[in-house]
């Protein structure tokens, strides 16, 4: 959590850049700027989003119990590291009744293939060069051979997170959307604040309204495909909330992807973006 989280930076970089299976459970908070705060934003999050780390979010204690997985046999698959992240204090600490995912079932879908490989890149008697340096034509070719590998990983995700919804009969997708089918109005956001916003809408929609939620899971790699097969084709507006500031941008990060997704296409609904929960 928090300046934790960052201290592990330099670190996340090396992880990444040789594919290591990795996950790091994180408690989102807010970093130390003119005072300290131990209570939740996405600071440390969206800090740690370039380091080349998958980012697998959770809206609530029942998500946490059942995505968690998702981000341990995602990263063994797709050698993809996994910062899996919750709300610090509104999600961490929330006393909560869930129902226990079923481990013996979860471990069937263990890629043992793909854990082999992993277990045999351990420094033992292989000889192998590790560590090198490069000059920049060789470290950008391999910097982009790894593409592909970020460019499966939602399929992946999308393919556990099925499998995940057999076992607990709970939907998930790396995009849920909630709300009217035929929404004219959708918020798309991130962490505890959906749960909050699904009660709003079950309110609002009783009253006449058309509003949705897209409730994203899977925020690194964002995939553009996966979030546009669930938003309803009528949305008109999309409001994208931000548990952050991003000081100097021109909007905040969750907001921009969401931007880049509609850029030079013809009645693209009107984007607004807005900060929340600081």
């Amino acid at each position: 959590a928090s300046q934790g989280l960052l201290l592990m930076i330099p670190n996340m970089y090396k992880i990444a850049g040789e594919m290591l299976p990795c996950v790091i459970n994180v408690a989102a908070r807010s970093i130390a700027t003119h005072a300290l705060s131990i209570l939740g934003d996405h600071q440390d999050i969206y800090s740690a989003r370039q380091t080349g780390f998958a980012f697998l979010a959770s809206s609530s204690v029942q998500q946490v119990m059942d995505l968690t997985s998702v981000s341990y046999l995602s990263t063994i698959e797709g050698k993809i590291p996994f910062v899996n992240f919750f709300d610090g204090f509104r999600t961490s600490h929330e006393l909560q009744k869930v129902e226990l995912l079923d481990m013996d079932k979860v471990k069937g879908l263990i890629d043992t293939e793909k854990l082999q490989e992993f277990r045999d890149r351990a420094i033992s008697n292989n000889i192998v060069t590790r560590g090198t340096n490069q000059n920049d034509d060789i470290y950008f070719q391999i910097a982009e051979s790894r593409n592909k590998y970020y460019d499966n990983l939602p399929d992946i995700v999308n393919a556990y997170m099925e499998e995940i919804s057999r076992i607990t009969k709970r939907d998930y997708k790396p995009f849920n959307y909630y709300g009217d089918k035929k929404a004219t109005k959708v918020i798309v956001a991130m962490g505890s604040v959906c749960e909050t916003i699904k009660e709003t809408i079950d309110s609002l929609n009783s009253q006449g309204e058309k509003l949705g939620l897209i409730e994203v899971h899977l925020y690194r790699p964002f995939s553009a495909k996966y979030l546009l097969n669930v938003l309803p084709k009528t949305v008109e507006k999309i409001a994208v909330l931000d548990r952050t500031k991003e000081p100097g941008s021109l909007g905040e990060p969750l907001y921009l992807d969401i931007c880049n997704i509609y850029k030079g296409v013809e009645n693209a609904p009107v984007i607004v973006g807005g900060r929340y929960g600081l």
